[in-house]
């Protein structure tokens, strides 16, 4: 098995959509419905086969999302980020797990950037 889908709640769909069109390079698919209640916008970035679905978050759930999205240059993708305007919470730091830099969306939901490193290669 692997993921194919991961839920992120938004409050303003068009916003949102313009959030990751825009600053993070994401494409757009076509609405789709997994439930009854709720459409999602399947969004993907570089052709890859997962997606992160914008969800409306009509006030009931307070869920929100941590996605970690894996990269291989963390340094030139967090200042690309930052030169379409998206706020990082600090400055990308070393972890046990290799390089990461975090940001939030306008609703909460929490983003890591990270380059996985393995100190332990000689």
């Amino acid at each position: 098995m692997k993921i194919k889908y991961t839920q992120i709640f938004v409050k303003d769909m068009e916003e949102a959509i313009s959030f990751f069109t825009k600053k993070l390079g994401f494409c757009a698919s076509d609405k789709i419905a997994f439930d009854k209640e709720n459409d999602q916008i399947p969004m993907r970035i570089n052709n890859a086969d997962q997606f992160v679905n914008l969800v409306e978050d009509k006030g009931e759930s307070g869920f929100k999302s941590r996605i970690i999205l894996s990269t291989d240059d963390c340094l030139k993708d967090y200042h690309n980020l930052k030169t379409m305007g998206v706020d990082f919470k600090e400055q990308p730091q070393y972890l046990a797990v290799g390089l990461c830099a975090e940001f939030n969306d306008n609703y909460g939901n929490a983003y890591v950037l990270l380059e996985e490193r393995n100190y332990n290669e000689l």
